[in-house]
C-alpha cells in the first residue's frame, strides 16, 4: 500500500510531465541567449529580440525571382509578412499554384529577397527556418558606438578568421544629409526606425551623418534551389527622437533633409542618345531598397550565374551603392577641411575656435573608424577573389581597387584634418595675445583717466578744509589755479611726450658715454704702469 508520500511524489511528477509537455518550443531568442554568455557581442540583438520597437511602416520585403531561359529577374512586392515563409522555398503556395503554372516552362533557379528595417518577428522567422548564424543580425544591428557600453562591437569583438568562411557580408556606411538650419539638441539624433541608427550633424554645420548597414548572405536548399537575403536600411526620414530618448512623443522632432550635395553618383553607364532614355526621371533614388531592385531590373551583373552564384556577385549593387556613398563621406571631409582655411584678418572669436578644435579630435576617431569599415571589406572581397570564377574575379577587383582609392582619400583627407589641430591652436594663442593686448589698452586708458581725476581730487580734499574755497564763495577760483598746473605736472611725468622721451634717452645715453671714457685709462697710461718707455 502507497504512503501519502509516494502517491504525492507521483503526482507531482506527473504534474512535472504535463508542464513539459504544453511548454511552448525553444525559439530564436532563447538560441541567442544561450550563445550571449560564450559571446558577450550578441547581446544587442538579444536585447532588439526582447524589445522590439514596432513600426507602422516598418519592414517592407521584395523579391527578385530568376527563372531558366529567362534574362532578367522577376520582381514582387511582398505585400503582408505573412507571406514570407512561402518565399524561403521553390514550392508555391495553393493560392499562387495557378499563377506559377505560367512558368512551368521555366524552373525556378533562385530568389533574392530584399528585407527593409528589420523586425523582431523577421529575425525569428529567418533566423529559426534558415538556421542563420546569430552573429549575422548582430553586425546588422550593432553599428553604433554607445557611450559607456557594456561589450565590444560584434566588428571590435571577431577576429577577421571568423568571417572568411561564413555565406555573409556586412557593410557599414554613412549616409550624408543636410538641412536649412542647424540640428537641435547638440545634434546628436535618432531615427524614427525598427533598428538603433544615429544621425550625428557636425559641430557648426548643418551636414548630418546618417548610419546604415547593409548585409547580404546565402543558402543553397534542396533540388540546387538558392536563396539569399539583402537586409537594408530604410531611407532617410522627416521624425527624429533625441538621443537616448527614442520612441518617446515629448521628444520627437521633425527636420526637413536632403541628401548632402545631391544623391550619389550612377555607377551605371548612362542610355545612348538614341534610345528610350525619358523614363530615367520617373525613378526617384531612395533607399537602398528600391536602389537595388532598380539596378537588378535594369542589368544583371556579369559576374552573376544563376545557377550558383557566389554571395559576392549577389552584394555587387549593394557594394557599388555603399561605394558610391562612402565617395560622398570623402566629399563631406573635404569640405570640413575647406571650413577650417581661417583668413587673418577675419579670424573668429574663441568659442568658434573652441567648437573646431573638438570637432577636428571628433574627425580624428571617425576617419579611423571609417578606413576600418572599409578595410573590412577589402578584407572580405580579397579573401573570396581567390576562389571566384574569371569572370567573378574581374569584377572583384575593380570593386577592391574602387574600395582601397576611398580608404586612402579617407587616410588623405583624415590626415589634413589632424595637421590643422597645430594651426588652430596657433591662431588660439594668437587671438589670447590679441585679447590681452586690448585688455592692456584698456588698462592704460584706465590709468590716463586715474592720473587726470586723483590729482583733481587730492586738490579738492586740501581745499574742502577751508570753507572760503569751495563752490560758490569767492576764492573758488584758488582750486582751479592750483589743481589745473598740479594735474598737467603729473600728468607730464607719467605720460611724457615723445621728445622729451626722445632727449631723456639721449642725454641719458650721452652721460653714460661719458662716464665710460672717463673710467677706461688711456694707452700711454697703460704702458707707463708696465714700465714700458
Amino acid at each position: 500500500m502507497s504512503t501519502f508520500r509516494e502517491l504525492h511524489t507521483s503526482s507531482s511528477r506527473a504534474h512535472d510531465e504535463l508542464g513539459k509537455s504544453y511548454e511552448l518550443p525553444p525559439s530564436y531568442t532563447d538560441y541567442v541567449k544561450a550563445l550571449c554568455l560564450r559571446n558577450p557581442c550578441l547581446l544587442n540583438l538579444f536585447g532588439f529580440l526582447s524589445y522590439p520597437r514596432g513600426r507602422q511602416n516598418a519592414c517592407h520585403v521584395a523579391a527578385l525571382d530568376f527563372r531558366e531561359n529567362i534574362d532578367h529577374p522577376i520582381t514582387r512586392l511582398i505585400a503582408d509578412i505573412d507571406y514570407l515563409p512561402d518565399e524561403l522555398h521553390d514550392t508555391p503556395a495553393p493560392a499562387k499554384c495557378k499563377e506559377d503554372k505560367l512558368y512551368h516552362d521555366h524552373p525556378l533557379q533562385g530568389r533574392i529577397l530584399i528585407i527593409e528595417d528589420l523586425t523582431k518577428d523577421v529575425v525569428e522567422l529567418l533566423g529559426s527556418t534558415l538556421e542563420i548564424d546569430p552573429l549575422f543580425f548582430a553586425m546588422h544591428l550593432h553599428t553604433i558606438h554607445r557611450t559607456g557600453m557594456r561589450q565590444q562591437t560584434p566588428d571590435e569583438a571577431i577576429l577577421p578568421s571568423r568571417l572568411l568562411d561564413q555565406n555573409y557580408m556586412n557593410f557599414s556606411y554613412h549616409r550624408p544629409i543636410t538641412c536649412d538650419a542647424l540640428a537641435p539638441f547638440g545634434g546628436r539624433l535618432m531615427r524614427d526606425t525598427a533598428i538603433d541608427r544615429k544621425l550625428v550633424f557636425l559641430r557648426s554645420t548643418t551636414i548630418g551623418l546618417a548610419q546604415h548597414c547593409a548585409s547580404v548572405i546565402k543558402f543553397e536548399l534542396n533540388n540546387g534551389f538558392w536563396i539569399a537575403l539583402i537586409l537594408a536600411d530604410p531611407p532617410i526620414g522627416d521624425t527624429y527622437f533625441v538621443d537616448g530618448q527614442k520612441d518617446k512623443e515629448p521628444h520627437k522632432i521633425h527636420l526637413d533633409s536632403k541628401p548632402f550635395l545631391g544623391a550619389y553618383e550612377d555607377f551605371m553607364k548612362p542610355p545612348k542618345f538614341s534610345s528610350d532614355w525619358t523614363h530615367l526621371d520617373d525613378r526617384s533614388r531612395g533607399g537602398m531598397f528600391h536602389d537595388v531592385v532598380q539596378y537588378w531590373e535594369r542589368s544583371i551583373p556579369a559576374c552573376f550565374d544563376a545557377q550558383n552564384p557566389t554571395i559576392e556577385s549577389l552584394a555587387y549593387y549593394p557594394l557599388r551603392i555603399v561605394a558610391a556613398e562612402w565617395v560622398k563621406y570623402v566629399a563631406v571631409m573635404q569640405y570640413c577641411i575647406k571650413q577650417y582655411e581661417y583668413q587673418g584678418d577675419r579670424l573668429p572669436d574663441l568659442d568658434k575656435f573652441n567648437m573646431d578644435l573638438r570637432e577636428l579630435q571628433g574627425w580624428r576617431r571617425r576617419s579611423m573608424n571609417s578606413q576600418q569599415k572599409i578595410n573590412s571589406i577589402i578584407r572580405q572581397l580579397k579573401a573570396r577573389e581567390k576562389n571566384s570564377p574569371p569572370s567573378g574575379g574581374l569584377s572583384l577587383r575593380y570593386l577592391i581597387e574602387d574600395f582601397e582609392l576611398i580608404s586612402s582619400n579617407i587616410e588623405n583627407a583624415g590626415r589634413r584634418l589632424e595637421n590643422m589641430l597645430p594651426v588652430v591652436m596657433s591662431l588660439v594663442q594668437v587671438i589670447d595675445a590679441r585679447q590681452s593686448l586690448a585688455e592692456t589698452a584698456n588698462i592704460s586708458r584706465l590709468t590716463v583717466l586715474a592720473l587726470i581725476f586723483v590729482p583733481l581730487s587730492f586738490v579738492s580734499s586740501l581745499f574742502s578744509m577751508n570753507s572760503e574755497n569751495m563752490p560758490g564763495s569767492p576764492h573758488f577760483w584758488v582750486y582751479f589755479a592750483v589743481a589745473v598746473p598740479v594735474t598737467l605736472l603729473v600728468v607730464l611725468v607719467a605720460r611724457p611726450p615723445a621728445w622729451i622721451e626722445r632727449k631723456l634717452r639721449a642725454w641719458t645715453r650721452g652721460s653714460k658715454t661719458r662716464r665710460e671714457q672717463v673710467s677706461q685709462p688711456t694707452f700711454k697710461e697703460v704702458y707707463k704702469e708696465k714700465g714700458i718707455a
